[in-house]
């Protein structure tokens, strides 16, 4: 008996001691754990706030970064890489540069190639079309401004010398039909400013602009002003090369649509009047685009300040998020509109007044220099949207 007493008491001792030392370890950890985690705002000029948040979640850290702009103080702009190459690609940083804004952060996504994927509308002019009716912004203002999914085509309105006209979906600037990935073979594709400084015809296409001769070979000039029509396979049988037709050609979207100067498609959607609503699934995305990772997002508060979200993603200091995850973060910190925009490795945040050592990118992009493996990669991106001040 006296043995077992004993036993007990040494135990409980072992026990306490043990609490005493998980609870020591514990509170140290927790210490670590506060230590890590961080919440401050900064105002970069009247009107334009910069909130960054490190914080601990069930799945790892998480850096994110929410930029908020007052409209009466600043609008929000797309700034393309190229307004007459739509092939180009620039970093955020350039973007920004090339723009004058306060802040930038990457915007649609876009084909290895260099074209976005997706409604870039911009100054009036269509670059590209929407994809797969998926999401997209849509506006002029912050007042005026609207998240839908949203399809679009280019009709193409052929008329000949006898006077009949008929009517053809085209391609615009680049040789795909909307939401498809393969290149028409028989058809029509519409060639702006907007496409390149020129095209390259290839063997049996022939390019066609009103009031001008056919051209079958060589290089079409695009810096006209005028658009042109490349004809492909049986849709060029269909004309006749000594009395080229006039061409006409509108890009047909909802109605309500054709008032923005700006439009930019991405998508999935993550918000609507508050509430949650992802449409990964209707809007056709890869499992990757779902999974976690760095996000870019754009949306509103009620109040109609532009909200731009910028997670870090895929490094030991932050996990990312995933698209369930990021609209919840979004509905908590107040948005009630919100689109995702291209993700990953193309996530970048440009900040002009928070320079880090003079060159202003706030965030740590996900890619790496293959030349310099520590230093990180600024990808190339299509376009990219703008802060800057009312007016400038």
């Amino acid at each position: 008996m006296r043995f077992l007493g004993w036993a007990r008491r040494r135990s409980l001792f072992v026990v306490s001691a043990l609490t005493g030392l998980s609870a020591l370890m514990g509170g140290a950890l927790w210490s670590r754990t506060q230590a890590q985690e961080s919440d401050s705002t900064t105002e970069i000029a009247p009107g334009l706030w910069l909130r960054t948040v490190q914080r601990q979640t069930p799945n790892g850290p998480l850096r994110f970064w929410l930029v908020k702009a007052d409209p009466k103080s600043f609008e929000l702009g797309l700034e393309l890489a190229d307004k007459s190459n739509a092939q180009k690609k620039r970093s955020v940083r350039n973007l920004a540069v090339q723009s004058g804004a306060t802040v930038a952060v990457n915007g649609g996504f876009f084909a290895y190639g260099g074209a976005a994927v997706g409604a870039v509308k911009s100054g009036g002019l269509w670059q590209r079309l929407p994809w797969k009716s998926r999401t997209a912004l849509g506006w002029n203002t912050a007042l005026d401004a609207q998240l839908s999914p949203l399809s679009g085509s280019c009709q193409l309105s052929i008329r000949t010398d006898d006077g009949k006209i008929r009517l053809q979906e085209a391609a615009l600037n680049g040789f795909t039909l909307p939401g498809q990935r393969v290149a028409i073979v028989d058809g029509f594709a519409v060639l702006t400013p907007q496409f390149d400084h020129k095209y390259t015809l290839k063997t049996g296409e022939v390019a066609f602009a009103t009031g001008q001769a056919p051209l079958q070979s060589g290089d079409v000039d695009l810096t006209t002003g005028a658009f042109w029509v490349v004809a492909r396979g049986t849709a060029l049988q269909s004309l006749d090369l000594n009395a080229p037709p006039t061409f006409t050609y509108a890009v047909t979207t909802a109605p309500n649509w054709g008032r923005y100067a700006s439009v930019l498609g991405a998508g999935p959607r993550l918000l609507q009047n508050g509430q949650i609503k992802t449409t990964e699934v209707e809007e056709e995305f890869r499992p990757d685009v779902v999974a976690r990772g760095p996000r870019t997002c754009v949306g509103w508060d009620a109040n109609r300040n532009w909200l731009l979200l910028v997670a870090d993603g895929r490094s030991t200091a932050s996990v990312g998020l995933t698209i369930p995850e990021t609209a919840q973060l979004l509905q908590q910190l107040g948005a009630t509109e919100a689109m995702n925009l291209d993700g990953g490795s193309s996530t970048q945040l440009v900040v002009k007044d928070q320079l880090i050592e003079g060159e202003g990118l706030i965030n740590t992009p996900s890619g790496f220099d293959p030349v310099n493996p520590t230093r990180p990669r600024e990808v190339q991106v299509s376009n990219a949207l703008v802060l800057k001040p009312v007016g400038f």
